[in-house]
């Protein structure tokens, strides 16, 4: 076709534009062609250079929408329709700011049958990762158009889907994503999109790029790794090696796996679930459990939607229930949600039985205590986990055709096949500059008002580098986000708590997760404009996925209306100075406009909706040093006054190098919080 056009970027259907701002519409047609994009009743042109390449510049004005956007040259069309205009944000980082809300439809259930809301889209782009530097635009192999037949054009970039918050779309948008721009929407009356560009498990290098690593001077390492597998032929052979050997490892799994017989005891152990079961090798071990059902319990679960539920399981696993495969699940972090086909139940005894693999000796199969492993209908309530925080799912009675059994306690295992440990994987997309280069770069020419950051879990073994890395990724994205503030807003979200499901800690030697939320804190007031979202009461300490992500979402937006629209909203209280007299440390907090208050806890569950009158405050320690040696010791803290607490020196064991609080991987409880709720910036500080 004469004029033939193309549209980059993430320009599509469905789309949020920047308001009151200038945007940018860009992409290739024939040399020297002319290019005119009409929007709002405005046209807008320009002349694509020798190249082909072209851009048009415009303010879209007000919010408002929906709209149409064309962009024409000669003979060639593209029409862009339901265009809203009002405010853009990038979310990016690992695993949970990408978990979609479909992992979180127990937890939320009342968000998951919300009616459409016009006012929230996201785009997710692709995974896809490149070492070879920037591209501009997204790339999704399996990309299925999400325009109608008639309206699919060649000129728009494959991967471009804005999706709009409905229940037909909601669960395959990440749960970040969504609340916080549910919370931005709802306070500025506005449509919001949110840039989704997150990839699981990928650490703070692989969003940076060459040249910024190049400038830290010291990331040679780095670089040796991009140079390694930067010639597709060599990657390529990595991926075929890796795949030769973990298909070889499969093979030999499965041929040396044998069907137990469940009828018989023999050769089983007795065992409970929940629990560690030290493993010597590698392979199959097979879990089974029988339950005896009534004729009348067999005809509620056959009247209503069934689920299995197993906690979670280290490391993959398949679930039969009476010989019926009802799931699978192939790596550890997912809950195991299954659910089990209407007559799958019968009356008298039923078999549940797991196949649990373990892919290397190192560690126990495990299933994870306080997890939920239950069957039950759907119209039973089940917590999908411990509730410690703010988010506590209230319970409710059960209607008379409601089933709930609790599969945990006694089980009996087997030892199936016995191999060698699964050989060593590998993930591209993790290299340094992969992910910048592939997902982040296309997004550059995009307009927005902010970033939000959600990563560092795998950064955490090394956090004074994680330090100057993520204060010059900040400075590399304001620089290469050109539609944006120089200081563009930059909200953290500060890492939850989390100890791998084996213990609490409430005091630490070195501090584990600890060190690097303190870098996040640190680095939030160093990088100018930036925010510090603190979720230390909204992890699990036995998931890295905690699916309380309302809070993570609420409060990073809350941040960024702090600073970016100027609204009246108080940060989570902050460490600001302390004293020493007569045994005690007076700890005083920036609270700015709010104070300090105690929420009620009570064991290992937590309504801190109710303001207590306790007002001991859980999770100070000391540092201490006696006799060259080094400890951490708990202490006894107490609220004086709104924005002051009084912490007791006496039973310190030798000389205090330092006062701390919630210095541990995953401490518990957390009371002490602003009386909006936000919980106090844990910290450490150096007497």
């Amino acid at each position: 076709m004469k004029g033939k056009i193309k549209v980059k970027g993430l320009t599509g259907s469905g789309m949020v534009l920047q308001r009151n701002k200038i945007n940018c519409v860009y992409g290739t047609a024939e040399s020297g062609a002319d290019v005119v994009l009409e929007f709002r009743g405005e046209n807008h042109a320009a002349c694509a250079d020798g190249n082909g390449c072209w851009k048009i510049e415009f303010n879209p004005g007000e919010a408002g929408g929906p709209f149409v956007m064309t962009v024409r040259s000669g003979e060639s069309r593209i029409e862009f329709s339901d265009i809203f205009v009002g405010e853009v944000w990038l979310s990016s980082g690992q695993s949970n700011a990408q978990l979609p809300m479909e992992r979180m439809k127990f937890s939320y259930p009342e968000e998951m049958g919300l009616p459409r809301n016009d006012k929230i889209r996201v785009i997710t782009v692709p995974i896809n990762w490149s070492l070879d530097g920037e591209k501009d635009e997204i790339v999704d192999v399996g990309w299925q158009s999400n325009a109608d037949e008639g309206t699919k054009a060649e000129g728009i970039c494959p991967g471009v889907k804005w999706l709009c918050a409905s229940p037909e779309t909601l669960g395959s948008i990440s749960g970040l994503s969504y609340f916080f721009a549910k919370r931005l929407s709802s306070e500025l009356d506005v449509p919001v999109g949110i840039i989704n560009a997150s990839q699981g498990g990928s650490p703070i290098a692989s969003w940076m790029s060459r040249e910024s690593l190049e400038e830290m001077g010291d990331k040679g390492e780095y670089l040796k790794r991009i140079d390694e597998f930067v010639d597709p032929a060599n990657a390529a052979a990595k991926q075929k090696d890796l795949a030769e050997k973990q298909s070889a490892w499969n093979d030999e799994l499965y041929a040396a796996s044998t069907e137990p017989d469940f009828d018989s005891d023999e050769e089983w152990e007795d065992v409970r679930i929940p629990g560690n079961f030290p493993v010597k090798k590698a392979g199959f071990f097979w879990f089974k459990k029988t339950i005896s059902l009534t004729a009348a319990q067999v005809g509620h679960f056959n009247a209503h939607k069934t689920w299995l539920w197993m906690g979670t399981i280290v490391d993959a696993d398949t679930a039969f229930v009476n010989g019926v495969q009802v799931g699978s699940t192939p790596y550890c972090y997912p809950p195991r949600r299954y659910p089990v086909p209407a007559g799958t139940l019968r009356e008298g005894k039923n078999l549940i039985a797991l196949r649990v693999q373990k892919n290397s000796s190192l560690g126990p199969v495990r299933f994870f205590t306080e997890k939920p492993y239950f069957l039950f209908t759907e119209n039973a309530f089940v917590a999908p986990c411990v509730s410690r925080n703010l988010e506590v799912r209230e319970d409710f009675p059960c209607p008379n055709d409601a089933e709930k059994i609790d599969l945990s306690g006694d089980w009996k295992m087997k030892v199936d096949s016995q191999i060698r440990d699964c050989p060593e994987g590998m993930f591209f997309e993790w290299l340094p500059t992969a992910l910048y280069n592939s997902m982040l770069a296309p997004c550059f020419n995009q307009a927005v008002s902010g970033a939000v950051w959600y990563q560092g879990e795998s950064d955490a073994g090394h956090p004074e580098e994680y330090r100057g890395m993520l204060l010059k990724m900040i400075e590399l994205w304001r620089k290469k986000f050109v539609y944006a503030s120089k200081d563009m807003p930059f909200v953290i979200v500060q890492l939850p708590n989390w100890s791998d499901g084996w213990n609490e800690d409430c005091v630490s030697l070195d501090g584990g997760w600890a060190n690097i939320r303190q870098v996040e804190s640190d680095v939030a007031d160093k990088a100018v404009n930036a925010g510090l979202a603190v979720t230390i009461d909204a992890g699990e300490w036995n998931d890295l996925h905690p699916e309380k992500k309302k809070s993570a979402g609420t409060r990073a937006a809350n941040e960024a209306l702090r600073l970016a629209y100027g609204k009246n909203i108080s940060p989570a209280p902050k460490f600001k100075s302390y004293e020493f007299k007569e045994d005690k440390f007076l700890i005083r907090f920036d609270c700015e406009s709010s104070s300090l208050a105690t929420f009620r806890v009570n064991g290992k569950s937590s309504d801190l909706r109710t303001e207590s009158s306790d007002k001991r405050i859980y999770g100070f320690s000391f540092l201490c040093e006696k006799d060259g040696k080094k400890s951490a010791c708990e202490t006894d803290a107490v609220l004086i006054d709104g924005n002051c607490v009084e912490v007791l020196a006496s039973d310190a064991v030798g000389k205090i190098l330092e006062v701390r609080y919630l210095w541990a991987d995953s401490p518990a409880p957390v009371n002490l919080y602003s009386r909006e709720l936000l919980p106090a910036v844990p910290f450490r500080i150096t007497v």
